[in-house]
């Protein structure tokens, strides 16, 4: 197929593809007229297939919904084992036949749509769904919710991370209808803060969420979500958020809006289904990146919301920084279970509370 523009060949997991030529810089997605190739965002493919691998049941409807090139269907298709019918959709005028020529080199057969991605939810349901836009994904959420029956995944991606991380509180207030504040646990709180929202959005429409992975890389979040269209589920949900409050490197978390800067509402329920992670299994066309990212997940799976960063904790205390690894042994041996957060190398996530936090920390300053 001849394309109208300059194309190029890369290969990411098991799929060849052709992109536009176009420049590509670390971070966000930069707005082209063409459909958008973003290699940086290869983690989030990576670990979206695996999780589709876990969870999804043999031939399940697949939709890719702002698909640009097509990548994340096609490795869906190549490497989630499970014979999916995938769908690519883009209203990009580019698009279709960019997804077309891809889907062919890659021997997969599926349907390509060029429409509004909230028109295309409004007529269909599938299975599975998946979001990636330019930015928020605001504008679809409430289609992809009313689509959603039960037992449907859907998978929400944000790379507008900044107002969920409390650099623009008043775009977050006016995007997600929620508070942020800048914290020591920045990229977990602007990830607990977009599922808060999505919970709420799902909710209003008598649907729960139960989170199977969800997570913070590089310049975005990810929520990959099943559905219960009951609306004793959405209460079950509503149930999880909450609010948080920060004095220095301690947090305390409430049900109710405290006195003074805080954030909030937010999730504060797991993040991932242990389940769902334990049957995630990297291979070969997993990059390491997302090997180590899954690693982390698992070790944190089930710990209580956000965590000690060290140095602020050491701040607070007036103490030195300890090693992190020495810390999370001292812990472990005083029977708390402790792992590193997956969005930080330098803080640890533990469900001990804040008196044997500090207190271990502070025997840590004179062996």
């Amino acid at each position: 197929m001849s394309l109208e523009f300059p194309t190029r060949e890369v290969r990411e997991g098991a799929a060849s593809l052709v992109v536009a030529d176009v420049p590509t810089l670390k971070g966000p997605g930069r707005r082209s007229s063409l459909p958008f190739y973003n290699p940086h965002m290869r983690v989030n493919r990576d670990l979206t297939v695996l999780v589709w691998s876990a969870a999804l049941a043999k031939g399940a409807t697949v939709l890719d919904g702002l698909a640009a090139t097509g990548v994340l269907g096609i490795r869906g298709a190549l490497e989630a084992g499970r014979d999916l019918a995938v769908t690519w959709n883009d209203k990009n005028p580019y698009a279709r036949d960019l997804i077309l020529e891809n889907a062919a080199r890659n021997d997969i057969a599926g349907e390509v749509l060029h429409e509004d991605l909230r028109v295309v939810l409004a007529k269909r349901r599938w299975a599975c769904v998946d979001l990636d836009p330019f930015g928020t994904p605001v504008p679809f959420v409430d289609a992809a919710m009313q689509q959603a029956w039960k037992g449907a995944i859907v998978g929400f991606t944000a790379t507008d991370v900044a107002p969920l991380a409390g650099t623009y509180p008043e775009a977050c207030f006016r995007r997600y209808g929620v508070r942020s504040l800048a914290s020591p646990c920045t990229a977990e709180m602007a990830l607990r803060l977009f599922l808060g929202y999505l919970v709420r959005i799902a909710a209003s429409h008598e649907r729960g969420l139960h989170p199977l992975l969800a997570f913070a890389a590089q310049h975005f979040v990810k929520a990959i979500v099943a559905v219960d269209a009951r609306p004793s589920s959405a209460d079950a949900s509503l149930a999880h958020l909450g609010f948080v409050r920060f004095e220095g490197a301690r947090f305390y978390v409430s049900t109710k809006p405290p006195e003074g800067p805080h954030a909030g509402p937010l999730w504060l329920g797991r993040l991932s289904d242990t389940a769902v992670v334990g049957a995630m299994a990297e291979g070969e066309t997993t990059s390491f990146e997302a090997a180590r990212l899954l690693h982390l997940l698992r070790d944190e799976a089930g710990l209580p919301p956000l965590f000690y960063e060290n140095h602020e904790l050491a701040r607070s205390l007036g103490l030195d920084p300890v090693p992190v690894a020495a810390w999370i042994d001292a812990l472990k041996s005083a029977g708390f279970r402790a792992a590193r957060p997956h969005v930080t190398a330098n803080a640890v996530k533990t469900e001990a509370p804040w008196e044997d936090v500090a207190r271990i920390y502070r025997q840590l300053q004179v062996r």
